[in-house]
């Protein structure tokens, strides 16, 4: 039996566990996302929030092994090493968001005899041009993640959360190109992403037309969600802190554009492989690592709306 649209959904994000020497010291969540890169070469990385991973040495991800096109129900702890040829950050430091390149984990996996059952996103699957427009003023959010570091861990799964939006899609929420959403957001849930997903029906403002059939769109990215402190200070929180702070059930989120602007430093990523294995070639004559390594070719399909 094939899996509906919202139980695929549940399978585009994992928990991450970001570990210092060893030890754990924060979670957060992640989600498979496809890049490509012309001549049909893809790269699956996993999108989350630069914050995630600062400091860590490396995060690990617990993932689903693929029994053919389903989950067999056997899961296996993935340790992602965090430095220069495994993450890319956003250009702007101002945006809080990054890449991990899973495509060596798939091939690891795949000399181990081991295929993983994951569902990546994609490019189609972000709204571009005017399509932000014509989002209403008041639009229902599903976003998956794992808060305070909360999962199905006997099934492995995240945790679903429904919202409404508390800012506008359409606009740029104090100028910037993010939005607020009404929803209770814990540290853990930085890097969830957040959907449009209308089961069954959405009202669209261009066509002036309710239409009855669903729609899913990813509009966001999880990163922070603002608190009052026990003296009644606002924060904008990202990580745990020594404090007594009440939840103001809002979330802020990146735009999903956003990580558009990421295929480009994957891209730099490849070809930083890509001369590595050149220099190794040409220096010591054996065999390197092959930058297809980082290019995924993988049966886990995409999600259809």
């Amino acid at each position: 039996m094939s899996l509906s649209i919202a139980e695929n959904l549940l399978y585009t994000t994992v928990k991450l566990t970001s570990l210092s020497d060893g030890s754990p010291v924060s979670t957060g969540t992640g989600f498979f996302m496809y890049f490509q890169q012309g001549d049909n070469r893809d790269f699956l990385t996993l999108i989350t929030n630069k914050h995630v991973v600062e400091g860590a040495s490396e995060v690990v991800a617990v993932c689903h092994i693929a029994a053919g096109d389903a989950p067999s129900g056997q899961f296996i702890a993935i340790a992602i090493p965090i430095n220069q040829y495994t993450v890319v950050g956003h250009p702007s430091s101002e945006v809080d968001l990054c890449a991990l390149n899973f495509a060596p984990i798939i091939m690891n996996a795949q000399q181990r005899g081991l295929s993983l059952f994951f569902r990546p996103l994609n490019k189609a699957d972000i709204p571009i041009g005017e399509e932000w427009d014509y989002f209403d003023a008041i639009e229902d959010v599903t976003m998956i993640g794992c808060p305070n570091g909360i999962s199905d861990e006997t099934n492995n799964l995240p945790i679903v959360r429904r919202g409404i939006t508390a800012t506008a899609l359409s606009k740029r929420y104090n100028g910037s190109d993010q939005f607020m959403v009404d929803m209770a957001c814990f540290p853990g849930s930085s890097g969830s992403p957040i959907f449009l997903y209308d089961r069954h029906g959405y009202f669209d403002r261009k066509a002036n037309t309710y239409f009855f059939k669903s729609r899913l769109k990813l509009v966001g990215v999880l990163f922070a969600g603002p608190q009052v402190t026990n003296d009644g200070t606002l924060v904008l929180a990202q990580a745990p802190r020594i404090a007594v702070q009440s939840m103001m059930h809002l979330g802020n989120a990146l735009r999903s554009t956003a990580i558009l602007d990421l295929e480009q430093e994957m891209m730099k990523l490849d070809e930083l492989a890509r001369l590595e294995e050149a220099a190794h070639v040409r220096t010591s004559g054996g065999a390197a690592i092959s930058a297809e390594n980082y290019a995924v070719s993988s049966s886990s399909s995409a999600i259809s709306s």
